[in-house]
């Protein structure tokens, strides 16, 4: 089984999907050679972070139906194995309008619809990931260990800029230093080649290991591989604005080291670190983190109660913001 290749192959089966829907409505594409979708990390998530969110398909009532979305056995209330036709669920998420329609108002992407669909006719097995390593693989973009199967920019890119790139004096709205603004969508694609990472000045300098036009700078915090990785995919996929599926878990436990250090390194830390932190607040270790946790100060920055938002364009998610809320409520723990 490949199934570190899976979504690349889904993305171009999307692709290949809607073509021959527009061609033909009577030939039925062959799935036969295509590896096995994950149940686990393939369709799980996406029920998870689309649907089973709160006054919905969560369970808790006041929901949606009588439909509860984040477990196999509730998901398969609405899938007859093998036959997506027949699958309510199914039917749901490709339906154009109606009150049908999941998500209302906020369709699918063509990606995880496929993906979905493939999993039903491959049998709507509860299948269990395999690793996704890479193992000694170190074609640029591939990131080794890492695998981001689909990077997205508002969630998997516009933090990363804001919090490491379009900091004060630098690459903000303000001071767009060497003619650069990593701000928005619109600003930071004046430094993308869409589908040419290469060649693009935003992936050429994060790359850079020295110099003048390395960024961030000697001295600030640093992209990390993973999110270096992902801003190669995003580009390579063609750098979209896309509506991102959420890849978010407050079902699971919410530890530090798992959920809320790399949410503070991604959003926070490029502005709260160093020898002069914004607003003389560091959030560059997990002490830090805790006593802004435990004074109230680091949710009333996230929700913008009495003090300004935190990060500053609004990039956590309300499922994110629950996340730190969930761990503060079982006492900031270094877990």
């Amino acid at each position: 089984m490949k199934h570190h290749k899976i979504r690349v192959l889904l993305a171009l089966t999307g692709i290949l999907t809607f073509a021959g829907w527009v061609l033909s409505c009577t030939h039925k594409a062959d799935i036969s050679n295509l590896p096995e979708v994950c149940f686990e990390g393939d369709v799980l998530p996406v029920f998870r972070n689309s649907c089973a969110i709160s006054g919905c398909h969560d369970g808790q009532g006041g929901g949606e139906s009588h439909l509860v979305l984040n477990t196999y056995a509730g998901i398969m209330a609405g899938i007859s194995p093998g036959n997506p036709d027949a699958s309510r669920i199914y039917q749901a998420i490709i339906a154009k309008s109606g009150e049908g329609q999941m998500p209302p108002g906020q369709p699918l992407s063509i990606d995880n619809r496929t993906a979905i669909r493939v999993w039903i006719e491959q049998g709507a097995q509860e299948t269990l990931c395999p690793s996704a390593s890479v193992p000694n693989d170190t074609t640029p973009g591939n990131g080794g260990s890492f695998f981001n199967a689909r990077a997205c920019y508002t969630r998997d890119i516009q933090p990363v800029l804001v919090s490491k790139c379009a900091t004060t004096g630098c690459h903000d709205a303000i001071s767009h230093r060497s003619g650069y603004d990593f701000t928005t969508y619109s600003s930071t694609m004046n430094a993308v080649q869409p589908g040419d990472p290469n060649n693009s000045r935003l992936y050429r300098v994060i790359t850079l290991s020295s110099g003048e036009d390395k960024m961030p700078p000697s001295g600030n915090p640093q992209l990390t591989s993973a999110e270096i990785d992902s801003i190669y995919k995003w580009i390579s996929y063609g750098a979209l604005n896309e509506t991102c599926g959420e890849t978010c878990d407050t079902i699971n436990p919410v530890t530090f080291s798992g959920v809320i250090w790399p949410e503070i390194r991604t959003a926070c830390t490029g502005c709260h670190s160093g020898s002069s932190p914004s607003g003389n607040v560091s959030l560059a270790s997990y002490s830090d983190v805790a006593a802004a946790a435990n004074s109230g100060l680091l949710m009333n920055a996230l929700k913008g109660n009495g003090v300004p938002v935190m990060p500053p364009s609004g990039s956590l998610s309300a499922c994110q913001i629950r996340q730190f809320e969930i761990w503060i409520a079982n006492g900031s723990l270094n877990n």
